[in-house]
């Protein structure tokens, strides 16, 4: 009986040695090759970052079709950049010399005089407004003329035209303020559309680059993939500034044009009191000229 519980008691503890041999074995081991792997990982890691290729690269890689979108995006963004940037100093110009000269135009002794002095300030809407209105001012003097008469019909007319004068004029500025900014519209719309034709053709690549390589994987399909979505960035990088740069010169537009139709109001009030107050005299003067020397 001893002689039996010996051997088992020497059976157990060899049994408990080979199974501790066995187990640290491997966990050793499992330690070892985990080591070398985060090294070989790291080391695989930097390599590739030092070998990261860069946009235009991983564009090429994804065709020609791809790069060609890239470069017509880039394209569209600096001149979206260049377009909104120009356009908001010319507008802030504008509104500075616009408030000088109405700054002017109510200093002024006369309208006469200040037409006069017309080439001693720069261009603004508002100038241009003024001089469209006292040409058709001067030519409304000299219907009354012929006409002989004060009547109302013809003062009627009289500021009937030069009301139409001054909304043309305004019109007109519009149009030279309102220039470019059709490429700012066509850029914000068109530019994300663009790019999502560049990740289209580029996915569709990559899928055949797949079925060409027979493998699924994730490693496989992502840099495919990747470089099709970089037409997707570049288009919004092209939208983005000219959504913003066209509401903004839109808002400095339209306060543009408001002050154009406070002055314009302020020009028909003036033209119109001088009417009044002319047709009141008994003997009002004649001649285009001094009707105009008189405002």
């Amino acid at each position: 009986m001893t002689r039996k519980l010996y051997f088992i008691n020497i059976f157990m503890i060899l049994t408990f040695c080979l199974a501790h041999m066995t187990l640290t074995h491997p966990a050793t081991s499992y330690g070892q090759q985990k080591e070398v792997s985060e090294k070989a990982s790291s080391e695989t890691i930097y390599e590739a970052d030092d070998s990261t290729p860069s946009i235009f690269a991983r564009a090429w890689e994804g065709g020609i079709i791809v790069f060609m979108v890239l470069l017509i995006l880039i394209v569209l963004s600096i001149l979206s950049w260049a377009v909104g940037i120009a356009k908001l100093l010319y507008l802030n110009k504008l509104s500075s010399t616009g408030k000088v000269f109405i700054k002017s135009f109510w200093d002024s002794r006369s309208l006469n005089s200040l037409n006069g002095r017309l080439s001693e300030y720069p261009y603004s809407p508002i100038k241009e407004v003024f001089r469209s209105g006292y040409a058709e001012l001067v030519r409304g003097s000299q219907m009354r003329e012929q006409a002989g008469t004060n009547t109302q019909l013809v003062m009627n007319a009289a500021v009937d035209n030069l009301t139409r004068s001054l909304a043309k004029a305004k019109m007109a500025e519009k149009q030279k303020m309102e220039r470019l900014l059709s490429f700012l519209a066509i850029t914000a719309s068109t530019g994300p559309f663009i790019g999502l034709f560049g990740t289209v053709w580029g996915i569709m690549g990559a899928f055949e680059s797949i079925a060409r390589s027979g493998s699924a994987s994730l490693a496989a399909v992502a840099p495919g993939i990747s470089e099709a979505l970089i037409a997707t960035a570049f288009g919004l990088a092209a939208a983005i500034p000219a959504v913003v740069g066209y509401n903004m010169a839109n808002a400095r537009i339209r306060a543009l044009l408001n002050q154009v139709d406070g002055f314009s109001a302020d020009f028909l009030n003036i033209v119109e009191r001088y009417l009044v107050s002319d047709k009141a005299k008994p003997n009002s003067g004649s001649g285009a000229s001094h009707h105009a020397e008189q405002l």
